[in-house]
Order: C-alpha cells, then structure tokens, then sequence
C-alpha cells in the first residue's frame, strides 16, 4: 500500500565535506527511516561533488542537486523544497548530527499537534532558549550528553517567537505560503529571522520540543573569513530591517532561559515525573548561572530572578513531595 511521504530533509552543502556534510549524512544513514534526503550543492571543490556522489550511492534515500555557481542558503533550501516530496520539511545544516530516530519522532510530533506550524529541537550551541548545559569536549561525547537529557528531561513542548534554522522542520504549506526564504538575503544570514518573523505576522505557531536533541558544532562556511561575515551580516541586517521596520524584537537568550525554568514550575502540579523535571530545572539553571549579565544593575536584577525561581522551584518540589507521601 502506497503511503506518502511524511518528511524531506534538505542540507544545502559547500566545500568542507569530511567536517561537515560527511559526518550529517553519516548520522542520517543511522537510522533506516522512511525519508528522503535533498542535498543541493552550492558549487563546491571537486572533491566535495565527488564525496557527495559517493554518498549518493550509498544511500538511495539521497538526491544531489549540483548547482553550477554558490547561490547561498535561502536559495539552496528553495531549490530543495520544490524538489521535496514530503508533507514536512528539515532544513538541516550541515554542520549537524542527528540520533537515531529523530526524524520519525519530528514528523510524529507534527502529526499529533495539527496546530503546530514549525518544530524546533533542543541542542548544544544555538543561543537562545533551544539550548541546553553540556560539558562534552567532542561531538560525541556532546551526542551522547544530548540523547541522555531526550530520555531523563521533562520532555515539555512549549511556543517560542524564535527558532533557530540550523534545525528546523516546517509544513510544506507554510513554506510554500510563504514562498520560502528570501534569496535578497544572498548568500547567508538573516534569512531564517526574516522567515521567522513573516510567519508570527501571518499567525503560525512555532514551537520547541525537548523531546528532540540535535548536535549543533556551530562553525559555517564563513567561519575562516571573519571580514567577509561582517560585511555580510551589515549588509543583512539593513535589509532586514527595511522589510520589517526593525531590528530583532526577541528576549535575550538569559531570559528566555529563566522563562523556560519557570514553565517547569507549572508543570510541578501535573503528572510529569519530579526526577525529570528536577533534572531539567538543574540542567537550565547551569546555563542560567553562566549568562550573568556585565552590567552591574542588570545583574541584581536579573540574579535577583534567578534566586527567587529556584527558590520557588525547591519550595514546590518538597510541596509535592509531601503530597506524594500522602498519596501512598
């Protein structure tokens, strides 16, 4: 029997294959789940097309797509999208790994939450509320740090106004609503915000699972050329702005962070496990710790906060504690 296909993954690839695309599509062939995996190459060195056509044949769940000059991220992710066959899409940075089962546990989470219009998970290195305390010293040691929190956190989902596209899946029909990220953006950065932002104008829901760990290194093509980044990244941010009237609009990353040990508090009246909600209220309150302002004033009052959550979070846990006992 014919069943469609539920997600595409599209990795938009350049040059660095054995550091960066190797290793993603690597992860991906761990787990023989039913997707397909678009890599649009922006005109790489010919030994990066030759890597990636030795994966293709490896994997027949990979489609290539080489492109004949650099024509950036947004328009890489176009480009795979109208190939894409899926009823979902995981733009994936190449500069990723991804545990077994992910993709299954991404589009099953889509399909269980209708109201859901784009699924981000949690990782290692992003800077804003998707991220989580890890001590890891190599990508493995941090893969592995990062499926322990999937399986011992308190497994919440909650909305957010920022995603972080280094992961991101997406309804095929808001993206093509959209129409896809902006190529004026050219060849990076900003055209995520830009995509995020049209989407809370048009009333989508974005929302983080912490069911779902994705490695992040968090080092791009750019990443030898600082100069160039700037000047990219100026030049973005003015054409942002001319689009939406404004610059960033979003809390700080330490803010959201305390938002997100104070959600934990709500759920104590519930019936998720006191070991998992403690274990992430520990897990956040390290970054919380690490994100201490460097003005004197927003210190105070931001250690202030963060004094006043854990206590309430410690005053909770023995409250339900003493319920626990009562019950039993």
């Amino acid at each position: 029997m014919y069943r469609p296909l539920l997600c595409s993954v599209i990795i938009v690839s350049y040059n660095n294959f054995d550091t960066t695309t190797g290793p993603c599509l690597d992860s991906l062939a761990q787990s023989p789940e039913d997707m397909e995996i678009i890599v649009v190459d922006n005109n790489s060195d010919s030994s990066t097309k030759q890597l990636l056509t030795l994966a293709g044949e490896r994997d027949s769940r990979i489609r290539l797509f080489f492109l004949d000059e650099n024509r950036g991220y947004a328009a890489g992710n176009n480009i795979g999208a109208r190939a894409a066959s899926g009823e979902f899409f995981l733009l994936l940075n190449t500069d990723t790994l991804v545990p077994p089962g992910t993709i299954s546990l991404f589009s099953s989470l889509m399909q269980q939450n209708p109201d859901w219009d784009m699924l981000g998970p949690v990782t290692n290195n992003c800077g804003n509320d998707q991220q989580i305390y890890t001590t890891g010293k190599t990508p493995e040691e941090i893969l592995s740090q990062g499926i322990h929190w999937s399986n011992h956190s308190a497994k919440l989902s909650f909305q957010t106004d920022r995603l972080i596209f280094f992961c991101v899946l997406i309804r095929r029909t808001l993206y093509e609503e959209l129409q896809g990220l902006d190529e004026d953006f050219g060849l990076g950065y900003y055209e995520d915000t830009d995509f995020v932002y049209r989407a809370i104008k048009s009333g989508k829901r974005m929302m983080i699972s912490e069911k779902i760990f994705v490695y992040h290194q968090g080092k791009g093509s750019f990443s030898k050329v600082s100069g160039a980044v700037r000047k990219l990244m100026k030049k973005n941010r003015k054409l942002f702005k001319k689009k939406h009237g404004h610059g960033e609009t979003t809390d700080h990353w330490r803010i959201k962070n305390l938002q997100a040990m104070e959600r934990y508090l709500k759920h104590l009246n519930k019936n998720t496990p006191l070991a998992e909600l403690q274990y992430s209220f520990s897990n956040r309150q390290r970054i919380a710790e690490e994100l201490m302002p460097n003005s004197p004033l927003k210190r105070f009052f931001y250690r202030r906060n963060l004094i006043r959550t854990i206590a309430r979070f410690k005053r909770r846990i023995n409250q339900r504690q003493s319920q626990d006992s009562v019950t039993i």
